[in-house]
């Protein structure tokens, strides 16, 4: 199968972001309080990270969360004050994480790379990344609809930049075309739209991950060919 020069292939079973940090080792005295407390915030927002996206909000439960990051309640609250806020942050993290890593695939592509092509890298990149690497980023995907306005609110900086990342390399890659705004605008969403959908019914068990990567590239491909016309 042919891959994309300089895409951010990964083949196998792929471990997710908390299995991938191995913190340093802590000193002591406050310094070790310090890290010791880092630490712990982490597996929270791993923990609750995980249970969204296999949960959804609605039933996120703080129980749920403390059994997988191994803490009782009460620690739960004790870094964060409320469920909202918990998962507040693990939603603007998970679309933090997306962006950058998204936008680090692109920005290691050589000039000669056609913008049609830089387009397909970054498809590539954001469906590996919230189907293989990142719990983050899958219950940001899964639950940016179903939050309270408040968190909707906090995580909208975030998604707009990741937005416009997106708009630009749209934008170059049907650059030439009498393709109107509001045209690439659609483009845009309906891609990214078709993209954050899988997290609702893809699964290794119904396909491999590359042979989905394939169809939306194809489809990236047409539809931008097509704007081209």
């Amino acid at each position: 199968m042919n891959t994309i020069q300089g895409s951010p292939k990964r083949r196998g079973q792929r471990s997710r972001e908390q299995a991938q940090r191995n913190p340093t080792s802590p000193t002591t005295g406050e310094d070790a309080e310090f890290k010791k407390s880092d630490a712990t915030r982490r597996r929270i927002l791993d923990a609750a990270a995980l249970v969204m996206s296999r949960e959804g909000f609605a039933g996120t439960k703080l129980s749920d969360i403390a059994g997988e990051a191994k803490v009782k309640i009460a620690t739960l609250y004790y870094y964060y004050p409320s469920r909202e806020d918990l998962v507040e942050a693990v939603l603007v993290s998970g679309s933090r994480h997306v962006r950058e890593h998204t936008q680090e695939a692109v920005s290691r592509l050589a000039v000669s790379v056609t913008p049609l092509e830089r387009l397909c890298v970054a498809v590539e990149a954001h469906l590996r990344y919230i189907l293989e690497i990142s719990h983050y980023t899958e219950a940001a995907v899964r639950n940016s609809g179903q939050v309270p306005e408040r968190i909707r609110e906090a995580t909208r900086a975030e998604q707009s930049k990741y937005g416009r990342l997106w708009q630009e390399l749209i934008d170059a890659a049907v650059a030439g075309t009498p393709s109107t705004t509001a045209q690439r605008k659609a483009l845009r969403m309906l891609i990214l739209g078709g993209l954050n959908w899988t997290v609702e019914w893809w699964s290794a068990k119904q396909m491999p991950i590359d042979d989905l990567v394939e169809a939306a590239l194809a489809l990236t491909r047409a539809a931008v060919n097509k704007a081209r016309r």
